[in-house]
């Protein structure tokens, strides 16, 4: 299964959204930061955190 790749966002609550849900930041072979996702369930469960806004603030 390939990985899903999207835009990397520098929104810390896009960030907290990334790690609660699995996914992690990688980066193009151009050197470029993306958000990766090993599979379709995370990339879901980071829509549902962002739509909702289930993420608090972690200092």
């Amino acid at each position: 299964m390939q990985p899903i790749i999207i835009r990397f966002s520098s929104n810390p609550a896009d960030q907290r959204c990334l790690g609660k849900a699995g996914g992690s930041i990688s980066f193009t072979a151009c050197g470029l930061p993306v958000f990766r996702f090993d599979n379709r369930l995370q990339y879901e469960r980071y829509i549902g955190l962002k739509t909702n806004g289930d993420v608090p603030y972690e200092s």
